[in-house]
């Protein structure tokens, strides 16, 4: 029986030649053209129907979103069988993600990087992203 749920990592580069080194490391590690998706920032609209249609949660499409139109490039990833593998890879070429920048909950994988600090960094699947929720404000 085929697998229904895609799996996808997604990173944010400030750095495009950043991106595109992570996606050539994608590349050589085995991964396809059909599993990578490139969005570089080069005016006009946003990406928030191409984000929903491959099964992100409204508050990711939002954040990727916001990342985009402030010039970042996001690079996704979706494979069901390598999303650690995936991960270490835009990891390792400078990527960040929502989990890293919001509190969000996530599946995570631990992963050290050269200087000895230790990095998480979300791997979502369409079981595990997070559901839509309203902020609480303390009182």
């Amino acid at each position: 029986m085929a697998k229904t749920n895609r799996s996808i990592v997604a990173g944010v580069f400030s750095n495009e030649t950043d991106a595109q080194q992570a996606m050539a490391d994608l590349q050589n590690a085995g991964f396809t053209d059909d599993q990578i998706r490139y969005s570089a920032h080069k005016g006009g609209n946003g990406i928030l129907d191409s984000l929903l249609g491959l099964g992100f949660g409204q508050d990711e499409v939002n954040y990727y979103n916001r990342e985009f139109l402030a010039g970042r490039t996001i690079v996704t990833v979706m494979n069901s069988d390598h999303q650690q593998e995936a991960a270490d890879i835009l990891q390792r070429n400078g990527a960040y993600d929502a989990s890293s920048r919001t509190s969000q909950p996530a599946t995570t994988a631990t992963t050290d990087t050269a200087s000895g600090t230790e990095q998480k960094f979300r791997l979502m699947t369409s079981n595990s992203l997070p559901r839509r929720s309203k902020p609480r404000l303390a009182r």
